[in-house]
């Protein structure tokens, strides 16, 4: 019952939020009443940790013959993490906002309560049919308010392209499904069945842009420090908590090397993109495409922890910066711990990153070492630049103080969840790697201001037209789709015309002839 208690709390009070807009637009305590109800969320889910695992089943669907397994959430030391950091992200959304420009803004409040909420539902969906139904809500509503806050035509066929993309990875669940039920057994997460695994895998890549490597989105709506967080680090969080649920013994498979390597070649470019982006918004999709590229990779080396790990990190490192609305000297150099968290030594979050090793693939390891020292060097980077945006100094009494509690609240979780919590804390794990992954930030970090190929490329140079020829095979098949879809209105409109009668003899007639001299 815990599970629902923290999801209602986040869905009531994102009502509540919506309600108030339209009817007490005036009403000025409605950003304290949601930091109130947001903060007993974190209280409840830091409640579920002494229980674990946890189990529920919320109602069953009929008839049995059609439906095999009725909706149900269920909770275990691997997706307890992103619980938590999806709670997180939610009370740091609120305590951030206080700096921004369009304090306060109770819709975009209450949009990024929900997606939480929806969040939460899809990390502890038991079953394909909870998840798919957690995703395909999360998809509507993300294209709702991407299509709600864009103007361009290219924009726009962007963001139904992504839906299109975030579709199919439904569907290659319900394909899991289909062929488990075949074999006779039952899909659930707790113990799915060996051949759903590359399936569930080629999902959660197909998602998360990494198998293949695509970027449908780059030019995001001006919502983008609020909902546009929101929207990918919970998105992104709803599909590699997948890579949890997926049993070793069923990615032990010969695509395995390959689906590998596809990841290593992912991390490497967008990590390098990463590191390289102008400002730390324009290159947000690459920091979702690299991590998800490393927790992929651990998921394809049999190490479930290691994936946890990265995935926590993607949204709780990712969140600090991509919050950072005003700048403060002491706030930047604290925002480093993030790159403590991202570094893989011991104690860190991300220290069972590159512990375990199941599936005997060591030799691509030097590559994702390289795209993890890539990522840091760019976090690192993006932390202590200076930038364009306003100072703490300039913000009222009372943002001086809730702002920094914000960021600090999400540092703070960084260091918690690397001692305590889970699976993956308080570990030593691969330390030579994680050492490794720290030399080489360092080497980059020092050769950055005097290597020109390391400097920032131009916003203009990532554009999604720039990213790669994928993108364009994309642009390509949904210009097939155009096309296919008028030559079809053509064939109706004349067909149902005025003429339609006459097409319609003439089609019986050539039909009728073909059968008469068949049969002569």
């Amino acid at each position: 019952m815990l599970i629902l208690v923290t999801a209602l709390l986040l869905f009531i009070t994102a009502s509540a939020l919506t309600v108030l807009r339209f009817t007490r637009p005036e009403f000025r305590f409605t950003w304290l009443i949601a930091l109130g109800v947001t903060f007993m969320a974190w209280i409840s889910v830091l409640l579920w940790r002494p229980q674990l695992p946890l189990t529920l089943g919320l109602f069953t669907w009929k008839p049995t013959s059609l439906f095999a397994a009725s909706p149900a959430l269920s909770v275990d030391a691997l997706s307890w993490p992103y619980a938590v950091s999806l709670v997180t992200l939610a009370v740091a959304i609120l305590l951030t906002a206080s700096v921004r420009e369009d304090f306060p803004n109770t819709l975009s409040w209450a949009v990024s309560l929900a997606l939480c909420g929806l969040g939460l539902l899809a990390i502890s969906a038991a079953n394909p049919l909870t998840l798919v139904l957690a995703w395909a809500a999360l998809d509507l509503i993300e294209i709702a308010v991407m299509l709600s806050t864009v103007n361009e035509r290219g924009a726009s066929e962007r963001a139904v392209i992504a839906f299109s993309i975030h579709a199919a990875g439904i569907l290659l669940v319900l394909l899991a499904d289909v062929i488990s039920s075949a074999a006779g057994v039952t899909l659930d997460f707790a113990s799915p069945p060996p051949q759903a695994g590359l399936l569930l895998l080629a999902a959660a890549g197909l998602r998360l842009g990494v198998l293949p490597l695509h970027l449908p989105y780059h030019s995001e709506s001006s919502l983008r420090r609020g909902v546009g967080t929101t929207l990918r680090l919970v998105s992104a969080a709803a599909s590699l908590a997948l890579l949890a649920r997926i049993p070793t013994t069923s990615l032990a498979s010969p695509f395995t090397i390959f689906l590998l390597i596809l990841a290593a070649i992912a991390a490497l470019y967008s990590g390098w993109m990463w590191m390289r982006a102008p400002d730390e918004l324009t290159g947000r999709p690459f920091w979702l495409i690299s991590l998800a590229s490393l927790a992929i990779a651990s998921a394809l080396r049999g190490d479930p922890a290691g994936a946890t790990a990265w995935g926590t990190a993607l949204i709780l490192a990712g969140s600090v910066l991509f919050l950072a609305a005003v700048q403060q000297a002491w706030l930047n150099r604290a925002l480093l711990i993030g790159a403590w968290a991202l570094s893989s030594l011991p104690f860190s979050l991300t220290a069972s990153g590159w512990q375990n090793n199941a599936g005997g693939l060591d030799f691509t390891l030097p590559a994702f070492i390289l795209a993890q020292a890539f990522i840091i060097a760019g976090f690192v980077r993006h932390a202590l630049r200076p930038s364009a945006r306003p100072s703490l100094a300039s913000q009222p009494a009372w943002a001086k103080i809730i702002y920094p509690v914000g960021i600090g609240f999400l540092l703070f979780m960084q260091l918690l969840l690397g001692l305590w919590g889970w699976d993956g804390a308080f570990q030593v794990g691969a330390w030579p790697a994680g050492l490794a992954a720290s030399l080489l930030t360092l080497g980059l970090l020092w050769a950055i201001p005097r290597v020109p190929a390391l400097n920032p490329v131009p916003a203009h140079w990532l554009r999604p037209s720039a990213i790669s020829r994928l993108d364009q095979l994309y642009q390509n098949l949904w210009a097939l789709y155009g096309w296919l879809r008028r030559l079809t209105q053509t064939i109706t409109n004349i067909l149902e015309g005025e003429g339609g009668i006459m097409w319609t003899l003439l089609f019986l007639l050539l039909f009728v002839s073909l059968i008469v001299k068949r049969v002569a």
